[in-house]
């Protein structure tokens, strides 16, 4: 009898071990306020992950006996891990406290490799612009951010009035959108009849942070990643119920006002519907931005004045925290004034009535993870144009712009690699047309370009130590549907109608770009990287099929244009010293091959302002392009981040072939107009109990007016001067209301573009605002 009971009692305290479930639950909070952090992502060993409540609340559950190791992360703060050991029937209940990080180096980021990594585990150089940034910066645009980022050229002189506004990087033409990649939520914006971005599309309070990948990122993203990656990705709600309004004035009677509102419809924060909603308005009165000469002669000249609003929406459904689909629509009109008035009620001006609609579904399953979107993307851009000289003109330009396309990742994790493939779909197309309306002239332009692409990744890693990533992706491009015709010409378009053609043809051409980067992490607080990668940029409907007045001449079509090359070789390191200053340094060496450059072919034309020039965009040159990055962070004090950077960059065209023989320019050993050699940024944040204070200094250093660098007739010198900006935000939050000032260009420096036009000067701002 005895011994059937100790087999029973052996049994079951067995059987108890073998059921026995344990628990590990916790409250994420904020170090320094004690205030709960929500959707802070946690994992659990390899296998295990979940996302903190609106109270900041975790639960792992049924858990088995043995050794765990818990990784908290939280954008803006440092990652928490600690080993816990679970025994049977345990419930450990912890309070996690993190401390807020100002260096970026422990964010996660997914821009890089389409995979979700550290910043400091990727092997290239990434700059990050977090939401407490992004709450800091003196900033009235998306591109204003960026100005604290080193090596990023940002043109825009006319500051809020710009209608086009350009942002390059790492020395390339400053004046070229199309060599830079410029995403929202993954999705391309760059649009394919000029490579061009409208930066006035969002307003910045829907944006949570915003990514930036140096160097050719071509081998996952295909064209226009030639100089780099940029990808903003915008906010999704946290609470059931969130929101905040607020109205600001500022100087030329600029008045704006922005509403947010968004929320989840489930008490689970990682289950469920989430929306949100995002609209601001702005209108201003303007300024002349003429120089006084061109006051003094045209007695049409009036201020530049700005009309401007949108809207955007998302809806989404989360399955669990890995799986979920979403929904966004965006839409913006604006009305800008191009100074200019002689009949029309508006005078010169120009509109963008934009709509984009993108759709997404991501999810995990085991190993594999995968992410599938849909986009259109719609513009149409609207012109006038009217002047008086001799006689009276006055047109309109009405271009539609459609790009649209499906684009796919899927990722599979291994022991020690990551496999990251993909296809993505994409069709630009262009239908436009000039009207006069002061004669019978009709001018069209119309072309489409269809875009396939297949990459494959794979992330290695070496030990803890070494990090390997190679890529490698093929494109094939292909431009139909191309015409350009003239209807009823008169002599205003008489001299077009040598370059008229119904049907441009087809062309054809594919691109394979590689990639191949590693990383030695010597410890936490150093690594150093190098790096190749080959990017391009295809060639824009614009130059394919439209003929039309540009400055300096007449550019005529060419649908035979091809892509240009760029080959990228560079080096870097970061190191963390007692834990307040990290230093990033980077150098890079690249090589272009038929870059496109707008060639005189040898004739001219005679235009209402007399004979000039017929010039063509062609492949004709190959480019060098070398300089170096050097980057400070530093925590003065625990509520006080100093930020220090240099760039400097030297851009010259190493050989120059013309397709005309007797073509008397030669570029050769001339430097790239638009690149800034040097440009140095300092910022500063203060956060305190009265107010906090941000600031931003940023000097542009002297660039070429023209790739001839010889004197411009407009500019009267070869080189832009050489100016610095500073900006400052005063802000404060008290209850659930908050208020600020900014003064943009406190120093009222004076800085002109290469028509003379200058910049708007000290520009001052007010905003009053509730949060809800």
């Amino acid at each position: 009898m005895r011994k059937i009971i100790l087999i029973l009692f052996i049994v079951v305290s067995y059987t108890s071990s073998l059921f026995a479930q344990s628990e590990i639950k916790g409250t994420i909070k904020d170090s320094k306020t004690k205030e709960v952090i929500a959707f802070a992502n946690i994992t659990l060993g390899n296998k295990l992950g979940m996302v903190s409540n609106e109270k900041g609340y975790f639960e792992f559950k049924n858990l088995k006996a043995g050794n765990y190791n818990l990784v908290v992360s939280f954008l803006g703060f440092e990652r928490y891990s600690k080993k816990i050991e679970v025994k049977n029937n345990e419930i450990v209940d912890l309070e996690i406290l993190l401390k807020q990080s100002y260096f970026t180096a422990d964010d996660v980021v997914i821009t890089a490799t389409k995979t979700e990594n550290y910043i400091q585990n990727v092997p290239t150089r990434i700059n990050l612009i977090s939401p407490r940034q992004i709450k800091s910066i003196p900033a009235q645009s998306t591109d204003d951010l960026l100005n604290t980022i080193p090596g990023v050229n940002i043109s825009r002189t006319f500051g809020i009035f710009s209608h086009k506004s350009t942002v390059s990087m790492r020395g390339l033409n400053g004046a070229e959108q199309g060599r830079v990649l410029v995403m929202i939520d993954g999705i391309p914006t760059n649009k394919s009849d000029g490579g061009s971005v409208n930066w006035n599309l969002l307003n910045t309070d829907q944006i949570e942070r915003i990514e930036v990948v140096k160097g050719p990122g071509s081998s996952l993203y295909g064209g226009n990643a030639m100089g780099g990656a940029i990808n903003i990705i915008t906010k999704n709600p946290k609470k059931s119920l969130e929101g905040r309004a607020s109205i600001d004035y500022g100087t030329y009677n600029t008045r704006r006002g922005q509403l947010y509102l968004g929320g989840r419809l489930s008490e689970k924060v990682d289950t469920g519907f989430y929306w949100n909603m995002n609209t601001f308005y702005r209108q201003s009165d303007g300024y002349v931005t003429a120089s006084e000469a061109d006051q003094a002669a045209n007695p049409f000249l009036v201020e530049s004045d700005l009309q401007e609003w949108g809207t955007a929406a998302k809806l989404g459904y989360d399955f669990n925290k890995n799986n979920g689909l979403e929904l966004s629509l965006l839409y913006y009109d604006d009305d800008r004034g191009k100074g200019e008035k002689v009949y029309q009620p508006e005078g010169n001006n120009s509109e963008h009535d934009t709509y984009h609609i993108r759709a997404r579904y991501f999810g995990e399953k085991n190993k594999l993870k995968w992410n599938v979107s849909l986009f259109y993307l719609n513009e149409d851009y609207k012109k006038t144009s009217e002047w008086y000289k001799d006689d009276y003109t006055f047109y309109k330009v009405l271009s539609n712009r459609i790009d649209m396309g499906a684009l796919s990742s899927f990722s599979y994790s291994l022991k020690n690699q990551t496999l990251t493939a993909g296809i993505d779909y994409k069709q630009g197309l262009v239908d436009a047309k000039d009207e006069y309306y002061t004669s019978t002239d009709l001018v069209y332009n119309k072309g489409k370009m269809n875009l396939l692409g297949l990459f494959l990744q794979d992330e290695i890693n070496i030990g803890e130590k070494l990090k390997v990533i190679a890529g490698l992706r093929f494109d094939y491009a292909k431009f139909f549907d191309g015409s350009f015709a003239i209807e009823d010409p008169t002599s205003e378009t008489t001299f077009m109608l040598a370059y008229h053609n119904d049907d441009l043809g087809e062309d054809k051409w594919n691109a394979l770009s590689p990639k191949l980067s590693a990383q030695y992490t010597i410890n936490r607080n150093h690594r150093v990287y190098a790096s190749y990668s080959k990017g391009f940029r295809p060639p824009v409907l614009d130059d394919m099929c439209r003929s039309g007045r540009i400055r300096g001449g007449f550019k005529v079509s060419d649908p035979g244009l091809q892509p240009e090359y760029l080959n990228n070789f560079e080096i870097g390191t970061d190191s963390r010293l007692f834990d307040r200053l990290r230093t990033s340094v980077s150098a890079y060496y690249s090589l272009g091959d038929d870059f496109m450059y707008y060639v005189n072919t040898g004739d001219s034309i005679e235009l209402s302002y007399g004979m000039r020039p017929i010039i063509k965009a062609s492949n004709i040159s190959e480019v060098q392009i070398y300089g170096c990055e050097i980057e400070l962070n530093y925590l003065l004090l625990d509520n006080i981040v100093l930020n220090a950077n240099y760039a400097y960059a030297h851009s010259q065209i190493k050989d120059y072939n013309s397709p005309n023989p007797n073509d008397p320019i030669d570029l050769t050993n001339n430097y790239l107009s638009e690149v800034p050699e040097h440009m140095a940024t300092f910022s500063a944040n203060w956060r305190n109990k009265i107010v906090n204070f941000g600031l931003t200094a940023k000097y542009t250093g002297q660039r070429w007016v023209n790739d001839l660098n010889l004197v411009d007739e407009i500019i009267l010198d070869d080189q832009y001067p050489a100016y610095t900006t500073v900006n400052v935000k005063l802000s404060k939050e008290f209850y659930k209301m908050f208020a600020s000032f900014s003064v943009h260009n406190i120093l009222d420096k004076k800085f002109y573009d290469s028509k003379g036009n200058v910049c708007p000067g000290r520009f001052i701002t007010i905003e009053f605002g509730v949060k809800f």
